[in-house]
């Protein structure tokens, strides 16, 4: 079993927190208990054994599948302005599209707005998957 999820976390946690102006906060799970927006969530929800391997059997790959769920509301900025809760999920959305998708080069296979109980809430779902080498830990688009 490959463990990578620790350091693609902290990774993408440091990413989101460099990079935006919304002081959102990166959490590996969500309590709903939070009153903190705007938060993400970052979940490996799978990781299982596949039959992909280099050409000398040295290596093999594991199939790993991120979740990320990107929590906002509307939110005064530093001059009282209002902005408006889409305006910083779309910011969130493209940082996590660059991190996973570019940085990472893994492949997305979910990005959509996800109904949640509190309407006052706006959540978008995005999925990563890829593989992950069990000897160098290299990470390949599938």
């Amino acid at each position: 079993m490959i463990d990578k999820y620790d350091e693609i976390f902290d990774a993408f946690k440091e990413y989101i927190e460099t990079n935006s102006k919304y002081n959102a906060k990166v959490v590996k799970y969500n309590t709903n208990t939070s009153t903190y927006f705007p938060i993400i969530t970052c979940v490996l929800v799978d990781n299982k054994d596949t039959d992909f391997c280099t050409n000398d059997k040295i290596e093999f790959y594991e199939a790993h599948y991120f979740t990320i769920d990107i929590y906002t509301k509307d939110k005064k900025n530093g001059n009282n302005i209002v902005v408006a809760s889409q305006i910083i999920n779309d910011e969130l959305s493209k940082l996590t599209m660059k991190f996973f998708g570019e940085k990472l080069n893994m492949k997305k296979t979910i990005n959509k707005p996800t109904p949640n109980l509190d309407s006052s809430i706006l959540r978008k779902t995005i999925q990563y998957q890829c593989l992950i080498g069990n000897v160098r830990g290299n990470i390949i688009r599938r």
